[in-house]
């Protein structure tokens, strides 16, 4: 039907582009209003739909400016890109933050709104909007401000909850293996499940995720043939979907020459047997949180970031018979102007903060959430081989993962019961930690020199009232409800957003009959994000493409097109272009008259002053944080590099964001106190100033 109406909106060449314009996206929402529950698109649909969009894009495209323009919802506010096949298409842009905030006051009451722009609150907003309901989204700070941007970027099932399903504990000694035997069914689910959903999150987002081979030493000799049956089983846990190569033992030769700086012989002087060589996934946490946000927005999500929850509205009172959550008094942290949002069903997804937002609608709520802080060192990319990383059980049980991460080495984590807070910061303790537990496998010492930032996050594990320490709480996820129907996702990891997200609205639809009389079954399992060349017209699926195209057509570097790739897909290309506007204003010459000169923003990064731009123009970035902690990670990556980026990021945005020379000194001001979160460990003198 689709392709039919298609065939009548670009009938007849002499009809004016404009009438064309028009009968076509008439086409396409009669074709989205057709389907079963209103707005509603089966698979089929949703991609017959996504593919006729981008030949509309084709079929009006032309001069185009790059701002974002307030009220066209995402049409016609990008220059057209080239696809493979010698055709311009014009990628989709997210609507204004005005439009949106608009929309959050003017459009009445949501099916559901989600408190929380994290990857589980913005995976609930891309569930429930792909299943048709009507949809908002409110962040008090920004998407991924809180412990989704402070994981270890891994995508995983956990081979240390593979290890505890057979043993009560890690086994130091050959005769623990038998005396701690045991099997713990609910430990299997966990790695199964996980494994499961890390098959989904590496082929969701391409671009951006990638197999990482990491290395387990082997130092005993009963070690070689547990831990390869471990492999092995890790590998058959995951099953068909299992996305990355199977693990293999490596030579104590081979370990050498794939990891030079590993230690050759342990700290008691046992010569190293071998190796494991596990994969799992990678990613760039804030990326693909943002990239999740976005697709929800695409699916007709409304969400808005900087936008903070001051109380929830209601019906009755605690405690009484019919008292209902309604929605939210929320207000906008960039003007001040407040705005009450009705919903259907609000659901919780605040990480370490849900039982703040928890007891707002029931103040005899007990709290449910022990926040653990687990830190990490970014080192030198010349401590870690470029594509292979290691893991190791620390002497108390945890692991320590040793990896290489946006051309540098990441080393963490720590694991630990702490206070709840806006600002987490790694302790000099949890420094001294990671350490000294990375000095006992590497012939190259870390010391305090090596480290460029360091960070922390909270996990929000569930309480277990049985539980003696934090290693013992499950992490798996719980759904919870309390007094006036609020639900709250609770636990979890980042590997397992989109089953939480489902899981969630599934209960909202059991909660609510209404919606769930409208709603179509979840759709995610199979979906991909934006910038992952959905239709396959930009280049059908194989990135190499766009690399080559940014290197050639673009004449960027290789370390600047893989980057670009690797974070934004297909999108990579909007910010090449951005990049070529704003080296033709500034040089006053067309792009092929003198050499190229793309402006970094450090010349140690291969971070482009054009991703600032994009940012603030297709990204919702509002702050100098937003861009330096989160759009781009030079702040997770080195602390005095992000220190001496933010005059140059608060001029690009100010000139983006109309800033008043007022707001943009206290846009600076905040981004300096941000990074004192971020160099705990680094020598005296190397401490970032405050203003």
């Amino acid at each position: 039907k689709l392709q039919f109406l298609y065939l009548i909106a670009t009938t007849g060449a002499s009809s004016p582009a404009l009438t064309r314009t028009m009968r076509f996206r008439s086409a396409v929402a009669a074709a989205a209003a057709s389907g079963a529950g209103g707005w509603y698109l089966s698979r089929r649909q949703a991609q017959e739909r996504m593919h006729a969009q981008s030949r509309f894009d084709a079929l009006t495209s032309g001069p185009r400016t790059y701002r974002t323009v307030a009220g066209q919802d995402g049409w016609g506010s990008n220059a057209p890109i080239q696809c493979e096949d010698g055709s311009w298409i014009e990628l989709w842009s997210p609507p204004d933050r005005t439009d949106q905030l608009r929309r959050l006051e003017d459009e009445g009451e949501f099916d559901v709104l989600v408190i929380g722009g994290g990857a589980t609150g913005s995976g609930i907003a891309l569930d429930a909007a792909t299943r048709g309901l009507k949809v908002a989204l409110v962040e008090r700070d920004d998407f991924a401000s809180g412990t989704s941007s402070r994981s270890t970027k891994l995508i995983h099932g956990g081979i240390r909850y593979l290890l505890l399903t057979f043993q009560t504990k890690i086994p130091n000694k050959f005769t623990d293996l038998f005396q701690n035997l045991t099997f713990n069914q609910a430990n299997y689910d966990v790695v199964k499940n996980d494994l499961y959903e890390r098959a989904y999150m590496i082929e969701s987002a391409p671009f951006m995720t990638k197999p990482l081979p990491m290395m387990v030493p082997m130092y005993k000799w009963w070690e070689v043939p547990v831990l390869w049956i471990g492999g092995k089983m890790y590998d058959g846990i995951a099953g068909s979907r299992r996305t990355v190569p199977s693990s293999s033992y490596m030579t104590a030769a081979e370990a050498s020459y794939n990891f030079p700086s590993l230690r050759e012989t342990d700290e008691e002087g046992r010569s190293l047997k071998g190796c494991l060589v596990l994969y799992d996934g990678q990613m760039n946490d804030t990326r693909m949180n943002l990239c999740i946000a976005l697709t929800a927005s695409q699916y007709g999500a409304t969400i808005a970031n900087h936008t903070q929850v001051n109380r929830l509205t209601s019906t009755g009172s605690p405690g009484e018979e019919g008292y209902r959550v309604t929605g939210a008094e929320v207000e906008d942290r960039v003007s001040g102007k407040k705005m009450t949002i009705k919903a259907k069903q609000v659901v919780n997804a605040t990480g370490p903060f849900t039982d703040a937002v928890r007891k707002m609608a029931d103040p005899k709520a007990e709290d449910i959430i022990v926040p653990a802080q687990g830190a990490h060192l970014v080192l030198p990319d010349y401590l870690s081989p470029d594509r292979m990383g290691f893991v190791r059980m620390t002497s108390d049980g945890r692991v320590l993962y040793f990896l290489p991460w946006e051309g540098s080495t990441m080393a963490g984590t720590t694991d630990h019961r702490t206070d709840v807070t806006d600002a987490p910061k790694a302790t000099e303790n949890e420094v001294d930690f990671i350490i000294k537990e990375a000095n006992a496998v590497l012939k190259r010492p870390v010391t305090r020199d090596s480290i460029r930032a360091s960070w922390a996050g909270l996990r929000p594990l569930v309480r277990d009232p049985n539980a003696k320490d934090t290693k013992s709480l499950a992490r798996d996820h719980v759904i919870d409800v309390v007094d006036g129907g609020l639900i709250s996702v609770c636990g979890g990891k980042w590997t397992t957003y989109r089953r939480m997200a489902e899981d969630a609205i599934n209960r909202v639809l059991a909660d609510n009959p209404v919606l769930k009389n409208k709603a179509a079954p979840c759709m995610t399992l199979d979906m991909q994000l934006l910038g992952a060349d959905r239709s396959g017209l930009v280049c059908a699926g194989d990135f190499g493409k766009v690399n080559v195209t940014l290197r050639e057509k673009f004449a960027l570097g290789k370390d600047v097109a893989k980057h670009l790739v690797s974070n934004y897909g297909t999108r990579a290309l909007q910010v090449a272009a951005i990049a070529e506007s704003l080296e033709t204003t500034r040089t006053g010459s067309q792009p092929f008259e003198e050499a190229k000169n793309y402006r970094r923003l450090y010349s140690k990064y291969p971070l482009l002053e054009a991703e600032v731009v994009f940012a603030c123009r297709n990204e919702y970035a509002l702050s100098v944080v937003d861009v330096i902690a989160r759009r781009t990670r030079l702040a997770f990556l080195d602390a005095e590099a992000a220190a001496a980026c933010i005059p140059r990021v608060a001029t690009l945005m100010a000139d983006e964001l109309h800033w008043p020379l007022d707001e943009t000194e206290r846009q600076k001001a905040d981004a300096y106190k941000f990074l004192q979160t971020m160099n705990t460990g680094l020598k005296p003198e190397k401490t970032l100033p405050l203003q």
